[in-house]
């Protein structure tokens, strides 16, 4: 009787016939253990991991800058700025009263006429070289880096709430102006951060920023 014939993997079959290799496990696309990272976790449309901020554009959601970390920049930021006038504020000032009369205990009378020039020109120097400064570091900086010097040093930066990106100079002396203003017409100002949902003051409201922890 004639055998039906042997199909492959059946006994009989010729051991030395060639066979295609099994399926390397992990797939290529994966580095072996230990070798390399894992790829990227993938989240859902609208998704982010809890405690961080979802921005807009590419950018990676980040935490919100507490409220304390703004406040010891500010603080910062404000010392240095003394610093940058400290030298010509005091020489002005001793230049400029060297010439008054400190005899009566409840009036310092200057005499006018003797007025050291130089120390006037020392003092309004100190004012200009304050502001450039102040310019600079708050809103130039701020705007182009994200970071005053302050900042910087803390940890923290002003981004776009749209665009997760730096607002750029000019946004940086506008969110500076405005923090001028606002502060010194209402306190609340610097307080709201702790109120509002994007930890936002109001300045950052109207160049819509908002201060985040460092990447």
């Amino acid at each position: 009787m004639t055998q039906p014939p042997v199909g492959p993997g059946q006994p009989g079959d010729d051991p030395s016939a060639s066979y295609p290799p099994p399926p390397s496990y992990p797939p290529p696309s994966y580095p072996p253990p230990g070798t390399g990272t894992p790829p990227p976790a993938s989240y859902p449309p609208g998704y982010h991991p809890p405690g961080q901020v979802p921005l807009g554009g590419t950018a990676p959601a980040r935490p919100y800058a507490g409220w304390w970390s703004r406040v010891g920049a500010a603080l910062l930021d404000g010392l240095m700025s003394l610093l940058v006038v400290l030298v010509p504020l005091v020489v002005g000032l001793i230049l400029l009263f060297q010439n008054s009369d400190w005899s009566d205990s409840e009036e310092i009378r200057i005499e006018w006429g003797a007025v050291n020039t130089v120390g006037v020109v020392l003092l309004v120097l100190a004012g200009i070289l304050g502001l450039c400064f102040v310019i600079w570091n708050k809103g130039i900086r701020t705007g182009t880096k994200g970071q005053s010097l302050g900042k910087s040093i803390v940890g923290i930066e002003v981004v776009g709430v749209d665009t997760g990106q730096y607002i750029g100079a000019g946004f940086g002396v506008l969110r500076m102006i405005l923090d001028s203003i606002f502060g010194n017409a209402c306190f609340l100002n610097y307080l709201w951060p702790l109120l509002d949902s994007k930890h936002q003051t109001w300045h950052d409201m109207v160049v819509k920023s908002v201060v985040v922890r460092k990447s």
